[in-house]
């Protein structure tokens, strides 16, 4: 086991207060520094339990989607991913937040692969922030079938730019958002947490 210390109370707090803001780089700077003081698979849990909550939604537009799961499950109980997501998630997911769930997947993947620990955490960093979008996407467009149409089929025009405004400006979209980064704050704290006990028994057994 890792004797690193456990992450820095004050980069927690101030992941919080990014989440609050809706500050993405912030959060996705602070996250990375957070990580990088945790045990990698620690860090790793966390991202999974994002990834979880679009998985149902991802299930039901993709019935034939079931190498999401697996994938997740490989990753959770054997600590591995495929070096490559298999051929069916290479097609062009169109339902809302599928892609950024593919990519959440990707970077997953990647993240378990060998290499630099650095950058191995900067995937897990952006599998974090494309399965909150993933979500938020959903949330938004799910219901907006115009928009989304013209989102994905217009990215540069105005009216797309316009939409993404709204979008991102939603009340809905924000209590969601803050509220996905507070989790991971909070996921983080609870393996502070308990790093903090292990350090406290190993103390009294020594």
């Amino acid at each position: 086991m890792s004797d690193s210390p456990p992450p820095n109370t004050s980069a927690l707090e101030e992941l919080r207060a990014a989440a609050e803001l809706r500050d993405p780089e912030r959060c996705q700077f602070l996250l990375k520094a957070l990580f990088m003081q945790m045990e990698f698979y620690h860090a790793l849990a966390v991202v999974v339990e994002q990834a979880r909550a679009y998985l149902p939604s991802f299930e039901a537009a993709y019935p034939d989607g079931g190498f999401a799961r697996q994938i997740l499950m490989q990753i959770v109980n054997t600590g591995t991913a495929p070096a490559r997501l298999p051929p069916e998630a290479l097609r062009d997911f169109d339902y809302p937040g599928a892609a950024n769930y593919m990519k959440a997947l990707a970077d997953m993947a990647r993240a378990l692969q060998p290499g630099a620990l650095p950058g191995r955490i900067g995937y897990l960093v952006s599998a974090t922030a494309n399965a909150i979008m993933a979500v938020l996407v959903e949330q938004y467009y799910g219901r907006r079938s115009g928009a989304w149409a013209i989102a994905r089929g217009q990215p540069a025009s105005p009216a797309a730019q316009q939409i993404a405004y709204q979008f991102w400006s939603d009340d809905e979209v924000a209590l969601l958002d803050t509220d996905a980064w507070l989790q991971v704050a909070e996921a983080i704290e609870a393996h502070q947490k308990r790093k903090e006990n292990s350090y406290e028994n190993r103390a009294l057994r020594g």
